[in-house]
């Protein structure tokens, strides 16, 4: 019984540390979007400015969306 209940004790702490590291690549993927998101959002910005567009209004946004 010892040597069961040692065997479940190591496949725990197997499955915790991989809990950390699949925690923690999720915290580093939603990062890494939320960077390039605002990236693409800052370049668009600069474009749009530069051809003298005026960018959508959050009323456009909203419609959109409920369009879908």
């Amino acid at each position: 019984m010892t040597s069961s209940l040692r065997t479940l004790e190591q496949r725990l702490r197997a499955v915790e540390a991989r809990l950390t590291e699949v925690g923690g690549g999720y915290g580093d993927t939603l990062y890494e979007l939320r960077r390039a998101s605002v990236r693409n959002e800052l370049r668009l910005g600069r474009v749009l400015e530069h051809l003298a567009i005026s960018d959508v209004t959050d009323d456009e946004v909203d419609e959109a969306l409920d369009a879908d």
